[in-house]
């Protein structure tokens, strides 16, 4: 009895342990709570501000509107938004503070709850802050309103606003916004076309299609630059033009790469692992001659009709009325890499400034066709505007008087209190147009994320503001350039920014391109290293040395056609994409672009060819050598063919004269041989251009085969003949006198009286007929005429 109470006594004491454990646990520090939740655990996003800038507090309670969105997998129970209001912010470094929150605001309208947000669920809402009640200074400052959340009474997530306070507009010195608008793709088209009399593109792909539509990134770029007046700089890829004029005359889109013939597969995949520069090897006369080696030219059976005509017409129709008034600056075309440019003779040991000279050149000519303008070619934006002392150089050689820089790669030499004008000195006729880091890094961020779009054009309205409260006695001009592969959201929040800017209560004015080029000059700037991000994606030098060959095969092909143009048309630019900027971006491979570029014009160029052939007999110590040359072309080609014998010494050759062959033609050009020696001579055939100057495609080796009679054998074989003559004049003079003898005794024995046979046994042994007999006796057949081992010559 005793033992059972003293064990029972034990469960009692251990459950009241474990219930007091359990209760303590419940007050620990730290320990989750049913409800609650931890810091970003709810994402606000702003959505709309009912005014971008204050100017007066009589003008009604600002309003915030945001949504929330529950993050965790768990319900949160009590959640509440509040707004925290800064202290007054006056100088630039003050606006990227983010622990200047400020207390929070005693309004309860300044303040918004839910009981409950269920996991994964958004809720919308609102917050007003009552400008009357709250201290506003009578001076120009920027505010910071926080949306603070709170679930269960724990901080869950946060976000920020700025707001400029302006009750004294700014009536002079208003800063002066540069902005640059760019509008740029990538390469889509590799010079490929369809053998028709207009020369129908083929695409690679149709995502240029989604790009112009109602709603996408360029045609919602267009919208939001066209807001902006005719002071905008429009900075226009001149390939993006040409690529969707190509689109609205009508365009055929090539297979995806999982789609292709197996042949076209297999020949790209031995293209890729047998040839570093991307171009089949061609035969050398052991009968592949290359021509059939790669894939055939694309036909309408082996791609799509393009769909985005209409939609590239109306987009060009959009653009085209925009830009009527403003400034357009024409990239390079294909918006050649000039950073790669410059860098390329030290990494490289590659000049590629004949190409940047080109591209700048085409893009200035396409442009101004597809808009029916003039436009300007003498600005040089390289990828983020990083410079160097060789990209200065560059521009200065390419004719440009405006070079856009960054501002954290050209800073001021002097540390000032103040933003410094854009317009720099870098050399005689030669300006740098510097933009500014903070703007720049606002504009590096990504706008698509939700309540992002508010933020970043509040944080952009703010530091504009702030640059001209800096000094608003000292007249400023800024450039603005954002990242050339900008995206809608960030267009139109730049658009807003520069709106709210240059508009109402304004303290800045949008500028030309030549108002900034003829500013003031800024403070004396330092040249940094190039940045080593930019660096790391420029292409490899292996890479770059392929870009001189292509253009180089382009020039030769181009030099044996009638005409040049339908194949120079469509592959320069195919060219110029190999360089394009757009290749900096991840995601995108130029190796796969330059391949298609090089396959493309190989498999045209391989339609042209020297027939293949083992060897040629040549009879006597002189004749003639054919070569036969094949023209699947659709045009006619004039050619030269050059033919190089390995010993010249036995075999000397005389070259022919270019020649014309038809479209779908073989021609045999002769070539003028002379043999010194009996023998095979090794020589080799090549195709020249017309004029000599540059040799084209795959050439030929075969034997010449010498059977030549030499002086001593022909004495020989004279003497030989000259006594066979006497020899046989001898036996006929024989054959007479021996004739005559027996003419008299046969008559001697006819007068007789003898009866025998004329053919008696004498005869039939006389040498002279026997000798008859073998010389041919028709009756007897020889091994040289049996019918079954004659046969005629084909």
């Amino acid at each position: 009895m005793i033992r059972a109470r003293a064990g029972a006594g034990r469960a009692a004491a251990i459950l009241l342990a474990v219930l007091v454990l359990a209760g303590l646990v419940t007050v620990l520090p730290g320990a989750p709570r049913a409800g609650a939740a931890e810091s970003g655990a709810i994402d606000v996003a702003p959505t709309n501000l009912s005014s971008s800038v204050l100017t007066s507090a009589k003008g009604g309670p600002l309003v915030v509107g945001f949504d929330l969105a529950n993050t965790t997998g768990r319900d949160l129970d009590q959640v509440t938004v509040r707004v925290r209001m800064s202290q007054p912010l006056t100088l630039r470094g003050q606006l990227a503070n983010e622990k200047a929150q400020g207390a929070p605001l005693a309004d309860k309208e300044a303040s918004f709850s839910v009981s409950r947000l269920a996991a994964g669920q958004r809720a919308s809402g609102q917050v007003k802050i009552n400008l009357d009640k709250v201290s506003l200074p009578s001076s120009n400052a920027v505010y910071a309103f926080t949306l603070e959340a709170s679930a269960g009474g724990d901080s869950a997530g946060s976000a920020r606003v700025l707001v400029p306070w302006m009750p004294n507009a700014q009536s002079k010195n208003k800063t002066q916004l540069g902005v640059l608008w760019p509008l740029v793709d990538q390469p889509r088209r590799d010079g490929t076309t369809i053998p028709d009399d207009h020369q129908t593109p083929v695409f690679e792909d149709d995502g240029l299609t989604a790009e112009l539509a109602d709603k996408g990134r360029l045609d919602r770029l267009v919208a939001a630059g066209d807001k902006l007046g005719d002071k905008l700089t429009w900075v226009v890829d001149p390939d993006l033009l040409d690529t969707a004029a190509a689109m609205q005359r009508g365009y055929r889109v090539a297979p995806p790469p999982s789609a292709e013939s197996t042949t076209d597969r297999d020949a790209r995949n031995d293209r890729k692992s047998g040839d570093k520069n991307g171009q089949a090897t061609p035969g050398t006369g052991d009968g592949d001659t290359g021509a059939e080696s790669l894939a055939n030219p694309r036909t309408e059976d082996t791609t799509t009709p393009g769909t985005g005509g209409p939609t590239a017409g109306t987009w060009l129709d959009r653009l085209r009325a925009a830009t009527a008034q403003g400034t357009v600056v024409a990239l390079p075309y294909s918006d050649t890499d000039v950073a790669t440019v410059a860098h390329a003779p030290a990494t490289a040991g590659t000049d590629l400034s004949a190409e940047l000279s080109g591209a700048i050149a085409q893009g200035g000519a396409a442009a101004q066709r597809v808009l029916n303008r003039p436009v300007r070619t003498n600005l040089m934006w390289p990828i983020e505007g990083g410079v160097d002392p060789s990209i200065v150089a560059l521009a200065k050689a390419s004719g440009a008087s405006m070079l856009v820089a960054s501002g954290s790669g050209m800073p001021t030499k002097k540390s000032l209190n103040y933003t410094p004008s854009a317009r720099a000195e870098v050399g005689p006729q030669l300006d740098a147009i510097v933009t500014d880091p903070r703007i720049d890094a606002l504009l590096a961020q990504d706008a698509s994320a939700p309540g992002r779009k508010l933020e970043i054009q509040q944080q952009l309205i703010a530091e504009l503001f702030a640059i001209t409260m800096e000094d608003p006695t000292r007249q400023r001009t800024l450039l603005i350039a954002p990242p050339r592969n900008m995206s809608a959201d960030l267009g139109e929040v730049l658009a807003q920014a520069v709106t709210t800017a240059t508009t109402a209560a304004a303290w800045a004015d949008i500028a030309s391109l030549d108002s900034v080029a003829q500013s003031a000059l800024g403070e004396e700037r330092t040249v940094k290293p190039y940045p080593q991000e930019l660096s790391r994606t420029e292409p490899s030098p292996r890479y770059l040395k392929t870009i001189p060959e292509l253009q180089q095969s382009l020039a030769t092909f181009a030099a044996i056609l009638t005409k040049p143009e339908r194949v120079t048309g469509p592959y320069t630019p195919a060219v110029f994409g190999t360089l394009s900027t757009a290749w900096r971006a991840p995601g995108l491979d130029a190796e796969a672009f330059r391949l298609d570029v090089a396959r493309s014009l190989r498999v045209l160029e391989q339609l042209v060819y020297i027939a293949p052939k083992s060897g040629v007999t040549l009879s006597g110590d002189k004749g003639k050598i054919p070569v036969t040359v094949v023209n699947r072309l659709t045009q006619p080609i004039s050619i030269r063919v050059e033919v190089t014998s390995r010993q010249p010494n036995r075999l000397s050759l005389t070259q022919a004269e270019a020649v014309t062959i038809e479209p779908g033609r073989t021609r045999a050009i002769e070539v003028e041989a002379e043999s010194a020696a009996n023998g095979k001579v090794l020589v080799d055939a090549r195709l020249l251009t017309p004029d000599g100057s540059g040799a084209f495609g795959p050439g030929q080796t075969f034997y010449v085969n010498t059977t030549s009679i030499d002086g001593i054998t022909l004495g020989i074989i004279g003497v030989i003949a000259a006594l066979l003559l006497l020899f046989s004049l001898r036996a006929y003079l024989r054959r007479r006198r021996s004739g005559s003898g027996r003419d008299e005794g046969e008559e001697h024995h006819k007068d007789d009286g003898d009866d025998g046979p004329e053919g008696g046994p004498g005869t039939a042994g006389h040498p002279q007929d026997d000798g008859a007999h073998h010389r041919g006796d028709t009756t007897g057949h020889t091994s040289w005429d049996r019918p079954g081992d004659h046969h005629a010559p084909a």
